[in-house]
């Protein structure tokens, strides 16, 4: 379809009635019969608008979605460079919270909707923030493809935003006047869209943490849960306070790579806040079978940022494969708060050396972590901190199972270091 067949079929409409299904995409032929049978006006004149106090308040309430996607927002800002641009988000009712762009397209004569625009299919009909909330996916609408005349102007992007529990709860949308730039601008919003559902994702992992620790739980492993949080914040938006300042190359190509940095690091952060979540919480699972070796390797994963801040080594010792019958949850939360109490008792310069065997009288798995001290330190070795769990016989093993953490690959029985001071 090209954009003379489009505004032939909007045309059409708009004296008639009557869609014509043969001038236009599929997707936006959908959208456009969604419109028309919610009544939406072709001919608004302009979008309509909460009033001033109306729109205070939810940007107000909204603040949390607003502070998390506005690095990324300001990103995407930067790399439409000179182009005639908008990046705006709006909340799960396609309102309108935040704009940024160009003076021009933000406070000129033809200006993109603010703050308080009812941006939904229902009152602006096809358009780049309405249409995406309603089909729950990445959506672009080309100049006379939006069901408002007044939009024709523009060219629209859209992607829904999700909370931790998968929920949308806004979307991130970029407006050029002209189609290539946002072709340009369409992988540097999708990535944009992780990095902001990760920092969502953060925040609810922040407040999971704050009602743990509201009950009794190890105060040790919710400290280091907490440093991570920050930890995994801050990285997620120096590359994109740094690559704004220093960047040398073209800004889309430059923006492009800082933003898929961005969602690598987003990809992390899913990852190991879950994890930490899962650890963190007081649920219990079902016993299960589960591989106690891989179980401690995965751990150690976790765990390389604390023992670098406390500078000490993680050694992989004796790693004899151990099949286990227990909940994955507790036994991970046993195998933590022995790790974390190994670490300081090890010291700054020490060591702490992780094997896994089987007891073969108790007929048991047992993980073992022995603090080793460096040698000015080494008044009087640490007693190992030990778990245990009925181990599985022979033969009977079913498939394990595992909790889905970074793996470390070392041979069975071959001691490795797994992290230090490099």
């Amino acid at each position: 379809m090209t954009t003379e067949s489009t505004r032939r079929a909007w045309a059409r409409y708009v004296s008639t009635g009557l869609i014509a299904d043969s001038l236009l995409r599929e997707p936006v032929l959908r959208a456009w019969e969604r419109a028309h049978e919610l009544g939406a006006n072709p001919k608004a004149p302009k979008t309509e608008q909460l009033s001033a106090l109306d729109t205070e308040r939810l940007v107000d309430q909204q603040q949390a979605l607003i502070t998390a996607a506005r690095p990324y927002m300001e990103v995407l800002s930067w790399a439409a460079g000179l182009e005639r641009h908008a990046i705006d988000l709006c909340d799960a009712q396609a309102v309108m919270l935040s704009i940024l762009g160009d003076e021009e397209s933000v406070h000129g004569p033809e200006r993109i909707p603010g703050p308080g625009s009812l941006m939904s299919e229902e009152v602006c009909g096809t358009n780049g923030l309405g249409t995406p909330l309603t089909t729950g996916g990445y959506f672009e609408v080309v100049g006379p493809e939006h069901f408002i005349g007044g939009f024709h102007l523009f060219t629209c992007q859209g992607i829904p935003l999700r909370d931790a529990e998968g929920k949308v709860v806004g979307g991130l949308g970029a407006v050029v006047r002209r189609p290539m730039a946002s072709s340009r601008l369409r992988d540097m919003l999708i990535c944009a869209a992780q990095g902001i559902e990760a920092e969502l994702l953060l925040r609810q992992l922040e407040s999971d943490i704050r009602e743990v620790m509201a009950a009794p739980g190890d105060e040790q492993a919710l400290r280091v849960l907490r440093e991570e949080v920050d930890r995994l914040r801050e990285s997620s938006r120096e590359g994109l306070r740094i690559g704004a300042r220093q960047a040398r190359m073209s800004r889309f190509e430059y923006a492009l790579r800082l933003l898929r940095l961005a969602e690598e690091t987003a990809q992390d952060i899913r990852h190991r806040a879950l994890v930490w979540r899962s650890l963190a919480s007081l649920e219990e699972g079902q016993r299960r079978p589960v591989v106690l070796t891989e179980l401690v390797r995965e751990l150690l994963g976790l765990l390389r940022d604390e023992a670098l801040r406390q500078q000490v080594e993680l050694v992989l010792g004796e790693q004899e494969p151990v099949h286990v019958e227990a909940d994955a949850l507790m036994l991970s939360r046993q195998l933590l708060h022995a790790a974390l109490q190994a670490l300081p008792l090890a010291g700054p310069g020490g060591s702490v050396r992780i094997d896994v065997r089987l007891e073969r009288q108790q007929q048991a798995g047992k993980a073992t972590f022995l603090s080793l001290p460096a040698p000015e330190y080494a008044q009087v070795a640490p007693l190992p901190r030990s778990v245990m769990s009925p181990a599985i016989r022979p033969g009977e093993e079913r498939e394990p199972l595992l909790l889905s953490l970074p793996t470390l690959e070392t041979a069975p029985g071959e001691a490795r270091q797994v992290s230090g001071l490099g």
